[in-house]
Order: structure tokens, then C-alpha cells, then sequence
């Protein structure tokens, strides 16, 4: 693809919400300073961690003007957060990083070219490597590319992974509401939805994210939360956004939920981490993950 913006250099938003993730904060801030694009801010708004990710994010903001840091008095979630972030930038383009994370040097270059050369995307996503706490490759996540494919299997599995995502601001009303109150865990979901009424949403064919899995993800701490959660998202999309599901997503998405109902939460637990092949040691089949994560996937999101 060829490169364009050389000629024309916008303003990227990277926001990026911080919850006691001081273990691995110093990797996800130089990650993103670390950016072959440089035009952007860097917007971190710490949702009152008792750790000490305040304390490094105050080093940071004296060793790069583009950072900009604030603090929220009590914690509110990751929702909230991230929209007070969002009140706080300015560029009409807008990426999302998590403080577990690692992403590529070439991420917001490689982003931003494709929607600026492609302007019936509204957004655009990547595909993901996975580490542990260490920082060790341990699979992969692969996404599909078409937004055909995207819209079909959103009532499926999640096709995008949220910190990868860039937004192009300018497709959408100055109004717009990005994350609804009360859907931690599984706020991407409504947001994806809403995004399909503004232009398509797509992944690159590229590996441009480190994506952590530790023991305090946000999303496995209440998996059958997150799970019904995201349920309710879909379902919600039906009606308010005026999403049309195919017969076999519908029947696939409540099959998923009586699955989550019945198993205890430890069972479901335990079943996402085999499936998720993070320990390799434990499993018989080195890239399970990678053949199988459709389709046993249906299980949990």
C-alpha cells in the first residue's frame, strides 16, 4: 500500500486507560512513543490505581510533551474512563491502547495510511500476538479482514481486539456516544455496532500488537459477566442499531448462553485457558488456539 501520509499529517488521539497496571505500563508507554508516526498525543487517564502506575506515568509526562496525563478521583471502570480520555483529545483520528500491551512500532503509520486511503473505513484493527506476563510470544490471534466478515461473525466471537482499533473521527457525529455505562468488560462490542451505521469497520492483515495475557485481565474476572454482558450487546444491536444477524448467529449466540448459564464459573474458566492454548506445555496440540479458536470460541464471547 503506498504510503500518503507524508503528504498530509493529522493528529492522532491515542488514549489509553490505566487500572493498577503498574507491572507493565513502562513496555505499553514506550511501545506507543516508540511510533514511526509521531504526530500524536498521548492521553492516559489513570482510574485511581492504588499501585503505582501514578507514580510512573508522572515520570513519563516529564520526558515526552506529548503525553498528557490525568487522574480520576475513584475508581469508575474502563468505560467511563476511557470517555473522559476521549472528552480530552483533540485529533480526529483516534487510537485505543491498553496498559497491559505492547503494540508495534508501525501501528499508527500502518493505521492511519489505510483509512486515510480507504475513506468508507470508519475503523480499522489488526491482527494480535499473544504474551504472558514475561513478555513471551505464547500464540496468536488471527481476525478476519473483510468488513462481510467482520459483520457476520461479531454474533458469533469478537473480530476486532479493542486496543488495536483506530477510529477516524471525522466520519462520525460530533455527539456520538462511544461507550455506554454499566458494559465494562465487553464495551467494544456496542461500540462495533455503532460504528457499522458510520462506515466499515476492517482488520489489517498484519501482526501490529502485543496482546498480555496475565492472571488480572479484565474480562476473565467475571467471565460469565463479560459473556452475558456481551450477550445483552448483541441482542441490544438487533433493535437499536439495526444489525441484521444471519439464522445460524442467532441460533449459535443463545446456544452460547445456555452453555455459560449451566457451567459453574471455575469450569468455564478452566475450558478458556485450554482452549486459549497459553500454556503449551499443557496442551497436545501446539497451534489448537490458532485451527480451533473459532470455533470452540462460541463458547465464551
Amino acid at each position: 500500500m503506498k504510503n500518503i501520509i507524508n503528504q498530509k499529517q493529522p493528529l492522532v488521539s491515542v488514549i489509553m486507560p490505566v487500572y493498577n497496571a503498574g507491572d507493565f505500563l513502562l513496555e505499553a508507554i514506550e511501545s506507543i512513543l516508540n511510533q514511526t508516526y509521531k504526530n500524536f498525543e498521548f492521553i492516559i487517564v489513570d482510574d485511581a490505581s492504588t499501585d503505582n502506575s501514578w507514580k510512573i506515568l508522572k515520570k513519563f509526562k516529564k520526558k515526552d510533551k506529548r503525553i498528557k496525563i490525568y487522574r480520576l478521583k475513584e475508581n469508575v471502570g474502563v468505560s467511563k474512563t476511557v470517555k473522559y480520555a476521549i472528552k480530552k483529545a483533540k485529533g480526529k483520528f483516534l487510537a485505543r491502547m491498553d496498559a497491559d500491551d505492547v503494540t508495534s512500532p508501525q501501528r499508527l503509520e500502518k493505521e492511519l495510511n489505510y483509512l486515510l486511503k480507504n475513506q468508507e473505513a470508519v475503523a480499522i484493527g489488526t491482527q494480535c500476538r499473544l504474551i504472558n506476563k514475561e513478555g513471551k510470544i505464547i500464540g496468536k490471534k488471527i481476525f478476519p479482514i473483510k468488513f462481510e466478515d467482520i459483520y457476520k461473525y461479531i454474533f458469533i466471537f469478537i473480530p476486532v481486539q479493542q486496543p488495536t482499533l483506530m477510529i477516524n473521527r471525522t466520519k462520525l457525529p460530533k455527539d456520538f456516544e462511544y461507550y455506554h455505562d454499566g458494559l465494562n468488560t465487553a464495551e467494544e462490542v456496542e461500540l462495533i455496532f455503532k460504528l457499522f451505521q458510520y462506515g466499515k469497520v476492517e482488520n489489517l492483515n498484519k501482526f501490529l500488537h502485543y496482546y498480555r495475557i496475565h492472571d488480572k485481565n479484565t474480562s476473565l474476572s467475571n467471565i460469565k459477566k463479560t459473556f452475558l454482558i456481551t450477550f445483552y450487546s448483541r441482542l441490544k444491536a438487533i433493535f437499536k442499531y439495526n444489525y441484521k444477524p444471519t439464522v445460524k448467529g442467532l441460533v449459535i449466540s443463545f446456544v452460547q448462553a445456555l452453555i455459560v448459564l449451566i457451567l459453574p464459573s471455575t469450569l468455564i474458566i478452566k475450558i478458556y485457558w485450554f482452549i486459549k492454548n497459553f500454556d503449551k506445555s499443557k496442551l497436545l496440540a501446539k497451534n489448537l488456539f490458532v485451527k480451533q479458536s473459532k470455533k470452540i470460541s462460541l463458547l465464551f464471547r
